[in-house]
């Protein structure tokens, strides 16, 4: 019998972690066998979040190292991931890495984006077939190359009988409308943690405000929010998508200079918190106010940001796992399911969500050498 086993490897935007998940895909069911989380280590992180978050010149020297250490933290997760659930390599038919993205450069004449975590080297220490560089294939048709969530939200939430709509809040937050009649689409919303995250750290009040106890001791500043919200980004129709290198201390610190007013530090991430409860309420509203709706993503941890979102929706909400699912391992779920697809050499029709122009076989395919070897007959 085929093997039905996949694995997805993310990691987000934060840089905190890297989730791999082993699925079982079957052609009209799957199942969540199993996971693995492990951390970034602190210089690899701080160097990431560095390349990542800034526009300017970039060492190639350094990319290079980069690339290699980000692709042998991947590989180390599943290799543990598949020593935890005493799987053999020979029986996960793919690997579906996303990669660590250093820069999502869509609004241009020239556009690309840049994930690093050399998907060759996963394939030779993991010794499974690996499909990455997923979001090119889309940009070289036409296509924005994200978000690919809705596709993957389609496959594990679409309900024949209701119509439902998925928050993803990470790094970016984004938007997912599952239709019953099996139609999706969706859009990236805009900042979700990554625009707090990047305060709390400035402001050395640690990786990201644990929970929101920090946002919670400030007040809204509405002069500032009306000026986060004048972005060109949030008045853009989609199909869009966007990223850490757009959304980040840079961006804060030109609005407030804007503002032109001695802030509080608490009460510019009370702001930024409500920036990114606005635009996702703003985005529900667009849709059918009859569906079902969802979080998923780190964003959910954060209990003041939650329980604002909670009050103004007024609405019963649920998490992923109320839908089968944790929302710690739906990306990376995802990515198994994207691997699966490249595999099976199936087109996928982004055409409403990414502005692709025709539906687009996504990803590039990384044999393990021993796999190399045996094509050649040796």
């Amino acid at each position: 019998m085929k093997p039905n086993l996949f694995i997805g490897v993310m990691s987000g935007t934060s840089i905190d972690s890297v989730d791999a998940a082993l699925m079982k895909i079957n052609p009209k069911s799957w199942s969540f066998i199993g996971g693995h989380t492990i951390k970034f280590p602190k210089v690899l992180k701080s160097k990431l979040r560095e390349l990542s978050r800034s526009q300017y010149k970039v060492d190639l020297k350094t990319l290079i190292e980069l690339n290699y250490k980000t692709g042998h933290l991947f590989a180390k997760c599943v290799n543990k991931l598949l020593f935890k659930e005493s799987i053999d390599p020979s029986s996960v038919k793919a690997i579906g890495l996303h990669g660590q993205t250093i820069m999502h450069h869509t609004a241009t004449n020239f556009p690309g984006s840049l994930q690093i975590g050399d998907a060759a080297l996963v394939a030779k220490e993991t010794g499974i077939t690996v499909v990455s560089n997923f979001r090119n294939n889309d940009i070289a048709s036409g296509g924005e190359g994200a978000p690919f969530a809705p596709l993957f939200h389609s496959w594990l939430f679409s309900n024949k009988k209701v119509n439902r709509i998925l928050i993803n809040i990470g790094g970016v937050s984004n938007i997912s409308l599952l239709l019953k009649n099996g139609n999706y689409k969706g859009y990236d919303i805009g900042p979700g943690n990554i625009l707090m995250d990047s305060w709390s750290i400035a402001n050395k009040k640690g990786d990201f405000d644990l929970k929101g106890q920090w946002a919670i001791t400030g007040n809204i500043n509405h002069r500032l929010l009306s000026e986060f919200k004048k972005d060109a980004f949030f008045k853009r129709k989609p199909p869009k998508s966007t990223g850490t290198d757009y959304f980040n201390l840079k961006w804060i610190k030109e609005k407030i200079s804007i503002n032109n007013k001695s802030l509080a530090t608490a009460d510019v991430q009370a702001t930024l918190t409500e920036l990114t409860v606005d635009i996702i309420l703003d985005a529900i509203k667009e849709y059918p106010k009859e569906s079902e709706i969802a979080f998923c993503g780190g964003g959910i941890k954060n209990n003041f940001l939650m329980s604002r979102i909670k009050h103004k929706l007024n609405k019963k909400i649920n998490l992923t796992s109320d839908w089968g699912i944790e929302s710690k391992w739906v990306e990376a779920a995802g990515f198994s399911y994207l691997s699966k697809k490249r595999i099976d050499k199936i087109y996928s029709d982004l055409r409403l969500v990414t502005g692709s122009n025709v539906p687009t076989m996504l990803g590039g395919v990384f044999l393990p050498p021993e796999k190399i070897n045996k094509l050649r007959g040796r």
